[in-house]
């Protein structure tokens, strides 16, 4: 999860820098820095969200699958295993018992010299 928030960090600088790009832009090429919304401007900054907007969702939506094929993965098959062991330790639990009721009918006997 440290690369899905340092992701998501430049991702916030990216369009940091973006919004400085387009505010200086704006500054230096409108005389009273009043933008219209059939500015040119206006039109880049919607088409650099929309863009913003779908490579964010694609980000997020590849994320959410490579956390249910990689480490959710591992993590059912470690499930797997831990319950294979389980099984193979209360069979040899079981088969300990059977060998002391075995040998619970042995009775010692004592040999005096």
């Amino acid at each position: 999860m440290d690369k899905y928030a340092i992701m998501c960090l430049f991702i916030l600088v990216i369009l940091s820098i973006w919004h400085s790009i387009i505010g200086g832009l704006i500054f230096y090429n409108t005389p009273d820095f009043r933008v219209t919304p059939s500015s040119w401007f206006v039109q880049l900054d919607r088409y650099v969200l929309f863009l913003a907007v779908g490579i964010y969702l694609l980000i997020h939506i590849f994320v959410f699958i490579w956390l249910f094929s990689v480490p959710l993965k591992l993590r059912r098959e470690l499930k797997k295993k831990d319950l294979r062991y389980q099984q193979v330790l209360s069979r040899e639990n079981e088969l300990s018992k059977k060998k002391t009721k075995m040998n619970a009918d042995y009775t010692p006997i004592s040999i005096q010299s």
